[in-house]
């Protein structure tokens, strides 16, 4: 297993570590806004919004990581960004695990049959 292949790894057990963390607590906050009810519509339909992006991009970065393929990276990477700016306060979060994410993608070996038709 490469380095690359390692931090990804990490990077996908800690994204699917902030789901499972993050959801139930911001929705347990919407507590606090009990008395201002067109509030608390809007923060449950940012949660739940935030909620079905940040499950999609955990789905497709686990699709990547066991089948190695960089387009699942890829969508589970932009989902996150968009997730991240619908609920800001998550983008403390958010934003490294793009970075590690970006930085662990590994680009593609080309097998024996490729380098010999190039030559």
């Amino acid at each position: 297993m490469t380095k690359k292949r390692k931090w990804l790894f990490i990077n996908t057990l800690m994204l699917t570590l902030y789901f499972m963390v993050s959801i139930p607590y911001y929705l347990i906050e919407i507590v606090k806004l009990e008395n201002f009810a067109v509030l608390a519509a809007l923060y449950f339909a940012l949660v739940f919004i935030h909620g079905v992006l940040i499950f999609f991009a955990v789905a497709t970065q686990w699709l990547g990581y066991l089948s190695k393929l960089k387009i699942w990276l890829v969508i589970s990477t932009v989902a996150m960004l968009i997730g991240g700016v619908l609920f800001f306060v998550s983008l403390i979060v958010i934003v490294p695990l793009v970075i590690i994410n970006i930085f662990s993608i590994e680009k593609p070996i080309k097998n024996q049959d490729e380098i010999v038709n190039e030559a």
